[in-house]
């Protein structure tokens, strides 16, 4: 076996670095340097990409964030807002055999863990991708592991085959209502439809305007993905889903609703014309992402998608679980 080894990518080997995501199956949009690079410059992020390889060969690695908690605590986690995933990747294995890409995957891990566990972090926190199912190189060393969910749509499937009572109710609502559907790159329309929502709930916005202008810039730059929107007869935008392109499938990153018009379908309509274009366009899958939370799981059932796993690990330091178990006696509220 080859020794590995690991070390912090410098920004001149991020291109390899995004090779690596392109080739490797659970690479998706939130490990390339250029998501990761807008959630550094707008949130203010300490980025870190650290690379694992052979020979020279970049075949794995893994990007954190890292922050300090009042000079006392050091934490590092591989996701931040609205990047719900990230986290390790290796590169694909040539092999056939189960047992030999098991081993591999193990022998890029291991020594990863290895070089984390040795950079003074109090807390690690790290959420794989779905597609990405052994932790065990982690959870076999004592780091914690915890499961979540997604739900994908199987664009294979005939829709209308699969559709709840209540989603067709919508649908027949929508189109009574004459409502549309079209895709609409407008970064203008889609902040003002999110502001809405948290505006009802006296909330913020989960992000500044300006990351989305930058997802927005990279959708007409790199072609990353694209906005979908139902329209009213006179042309008013009443909901968005902000959808990112991934390896045969699409990922719904963020929707938004004007909360006025949540009674005539419009959402229901977003995702029914959503999977009949995708579908024309040979896309394999619709990764819609809302499993995590009961209201949006129970409105996405409708559509009879794929309940998808995907897992987190987690280590903390002695130091930082204390400092979590007083926060929680102190706040009443989870750390």
């Amino acid at each position: 076996m080859d020794e590995i080894e690991v070390r912090e990518l410098a920004p001149s080997e991020y291109k390899e670095w995004d090779l690596l995501v392109e080739k490797a199956e659970p690479g998706t949009i939130f490990h390339t340097s250029e998501w990761l690079g807008i959630c550094r410059d707008v949130l203010s992020k300490d980025l870190r990409i650290y690379g694992c390889f052979r020979k020279g060969e970049l075949v794995g690695g893994c990007p954190l964030f890292v922050k300090n908690i009042k000079g006392i605590l050091k934490v590092a986690t591989s996701t931040c807002d609205m990047t719900s995933y990230s986290g390790p990747l290796v590169k694909e294995s040539a092999s056939s055999r189960t047992s030999k890409r098991i081993q591999e995957i193990h022998e890029i891990l291991n020594p990863l863990r290895e070089f984390l566990c040795k950079q003074g972090f109090d807390s690690i926190h790290l959420t794989l991708s779905p597609g990405f199912k052994d932790v065990r190189p982690f959870t076999w060393y004592g780091w914690d592991s915890t499961v979540h969910y997604t739900h994908y749509l199987n664009l294979k499937d005939n829709v209308d085959n699969n559709l709840s009572r209540k989603i067709r109710r919508e649908l027949r609502t929508a189109n009574e209502a004459g409502l549309k559907t079209r895709v609409w790159n407008d970064p203008e329309t889609y902040y003002h439809l999110l502001s809405m929502v948290y505006e009802k709930q006296n909330l913020a916005p989960p992000l500044p305007r300006e990351f989305f202008e930058r997802v927005f810039k990279l959708i007409q730059e790199k072609d990353i993905g694209y906005m979908f929107v139902t329209e009213t007869p006179e042309g008013e935008a009443i909901a968005a889903h902000l959808n990112l392109y991934g390896k045969k499938s699409t990922i719904t990153w963020t929707s938004a609703l004007n909360p006025d018009f949540g009674r005539l379908g419009p959402n229901a309509l977003l995702y029914y014309n959503e999977f009949l274009d995708l579908k024309s366009r040979n896309f394999e899958y619709m990764n819609v992402m809302a499993a995590n939370i009961p209201r949006f799981a129970d409105f996405i059932m409708g559509f009879s998608p794929e309940l998808i796993p995907y897992y987190s690990v987690t280590l903390e330091s002695k130091k930082y679980s204390i400092a979590k178990t007083l926060y929680k006696i102190t706040h009443k509220e989870t750390f």
